[in-house]
């Protein structure tokens, strides 16, 4: 409360001085050409995010699955706080989630650390912290190192693309975001996990250990869009047993969808964008309703690409999968291991976003229709 209050006090001081404070918002956010790694790092953008999910196999066979979450925000002016623009009273603040979901016992766990929690998100290469939980470059200049616990459960990963970077949309990198704007969109569509879980440690001598093996999936994503601007979005990351990937991502209102655009990841690393005319897809008549939010998500998907001979249908490997992150982030979605069926059999994540606020309903507008 006395930081708040200095920091309002110095505010109103430079206000009644200069007339104004500088925000990221006071101009559009430059476009320009994606560099890598050094656009790993974060960005003075409005707002931003890193995503990582994969799938985990223990030495003893146990099948896990996992996500760790970073997002930045900045203060957005157009919110006032007493009458006073946010932007006067802080900066930017960093949030963080994590899930771990046993598949064999059908158990999911999340956490998320708000926006008190002390963080630092790098502007020079990968490396964020949130409290205790970690990304970081791994000393090889080309792996992720995450570390986060959930759940009882402290994850030590190293994280290898085995496939070079994806940047979605055309122009590379730029993906829309439908009455929301554009992003910037980079991806790993796949890469290699090793690492160790350490679990019953209340006493470091007798803490049990379990090295993991698996692949994952790594989102970064910033900009100036406004995710406000539209009801919500459903997010598909779906890697083949071939080696290929598919990414679909569907902005939705009320009538239904409104976006929908994606890639095509061939199993040599080349990236080929998708419009919603390149693919279709179908609720397949399965819903799951949360007994903690009330929200009503479509539970299972028909998906086809043609011109890529795709044909699957995607199902949750377990239905309670879902964040509610209302005490960090304001919102609820369901973020959870798939299983991939079909003539390209595979596994993925899934990503449902705000069907709190507008429960799934049968029938509603897909792409195509």
């Amino acid at each position: 409360m006395h930081h708040l209050a200095r920091l309002s006090a110095l505010a109103l001081t430079l206000t009644l001085l200069t007339g104004c404070l500088p925000s990221v918002y006071d101009q559009p956010y430059p476009v320009e050409p994606v560099t890598l790694p050094a656009d790993d790092a974060a960005h003075d953008s409005p707002v931003e995010w890193w995503y990582w999910v994969g799938h985990l196999e223990t030495e003893t066979g146990r099948q896990l699955a996992f996500q760790l979450t970073f997002f930045e925000a900045f203060a957005p002016p157009y919110i006032r706080v007493l009458g006073v623009p946010s932007h006067y009273l802080l900066d930017s603040e960093l949030v963080a989630h994590a899930a771990r979901t046993d598949l064999d016992a059908g158990e999911h766990a999340m956490r998320q650390h708000g926006v008190i929690a002390s963080g630092e998100a790098s502007r020079d290469d990968l490396a964020i912290t949130v409290r205790r939980w970690s990304a970081t470059r791994n000393e090889d200049g080309v792996s992720h190192d995450l570390a986060f616990e959930v759940g009882g459960t402290l994850f030590d990963l190293t994280l290898t693309p085995t496939k070079p970077a994806s940047l979605h949309g055309d122009p590379p990198g730029i993906q829309t975001m439908g009455p929301g704007g554009v992003s910037y969109y980079v991806s790993h569509t796949r890469m290699a996990v090793t690492g160790r879980l350490t679990q019953d440690c209340v006493v470091r001598p007798f803490c049990t250990y379990e090295t993991v093996t698996g692949q994952a999936w790594f989102d970064h994503q910033w900009g100036d869009f406004r995710i406000d601007q539209f009801l919500g979005w459903d997010w598909f990351a779906l890697q083949f047993e071939d080696g290929a990937e598919a990414m679909l991502y569907l902005i939705r209102e009320e009538e239904g969808y409104v976006e929908a655009a994606g890639s095509y990841v061939t199993p040599s690393g080349r990236t080929i964008p998708l419009t919603w005319d390149d693919f279709t897809l179908e609720e397949a008549g399965v819903t799951w309703t949360s007994p903690d939010t009330g929200a009503t998500y479509p539970a299972q998907w028909r998906i086809a690409i043609p011109d890529h001979d795709v044909d699957v249908t995607v199902t949750p490997m377990l239905a309670d999968q879902e964040m509610n992150t209302r005490a960090t982030t304001g919102i609820v979605y369901w973020e959870g291991a798939v299983e991939v069926t079909g003539n390209r059999p595979g596994v993925g994540f899934v990503e449902l976003t705000n069907y709190d606020r507008n429960p799934f309903e049968e029938g509603g507008i897909w792409p195509g229709e």
